[in-house]
């Protein structure tokens, strides 16, 4: 019995040893440089795409809770704080459709068929204290839409917005 017990604990030792070596963390890893909390300031916006910041702002502030170990906090007491900017924002019409063919079905009428936006955000984030940057990245995300599938681009912006979202949180892990 005493054997089982000692093998035991010498197995749950070496599974436990064994997890770092894997290659997953969890959380950021930015509270061990003290930094617990992030204020997001208004996202910049380089191109002509309007609200585009508004709805990224939005969605980031939603998912810096939920997808990492940070809180929100203001400018005057967080640690850290989060410099968005879109640097640019492309949309692109894959498939042509046929607007003024009358023999063609429905959703081949439409003036595109097939289409997709893509967006660069640079992400940094600087810790308030000191100054320094403890992460400059680019992030870029594309979306695609098929209005045989009753998408158009205001569904593939949703799924944009919500993807660069989940992307620039991601960003902020230090070992992404």
């Amino acid at each position: 019995m005493r054997f089982c017990l000692r093998s035991f604990a010498l197995l749950a030792l070496a599974s436990l040893s064994a997890l770092p070596c894997c290659g997953y963390s969890a959380g950021t890893g930015l509270h061990a440089r003290g930094v617990r909390t992030v204020h997001l300031r208004a996202i910049e916006n380089d191109t002509y795409r309007q609200r585009l910041e508004a709805e990224l702002f939005a969605a980031v502030s939603r998912e810096i809770p939920v997808s990492s170990d940070l809180l929100p906090g203001t400018l005057d007491r967080a640690d850290a704080i989060l410099d968005l900017r879109i640097t640019t924002e492309r949309e692109q019409t894959l498939v042509v459709g046929n607007p003024r063919d009358p023999a063609a079905p429905p959703a081949a009428q439409d003036p595109v068929l097939e289409g997709a936006q893509q967006v660069r955000v640079q992400v940094l984030l600087t810790d308030r204290r000191t100054g320094k940057k403890l992460v400059d990245k680019t992030v870029l995300d594309r979306a695609e839409f098929r209005s045989t599938l009753d998408e158009d681009l205001t569904t593939a912006r949703q799924e944009l917005v919500a993807d660069l979202a989940r992307k620039i949180v991601l960003a902020l892990q230090t070992a992404f």
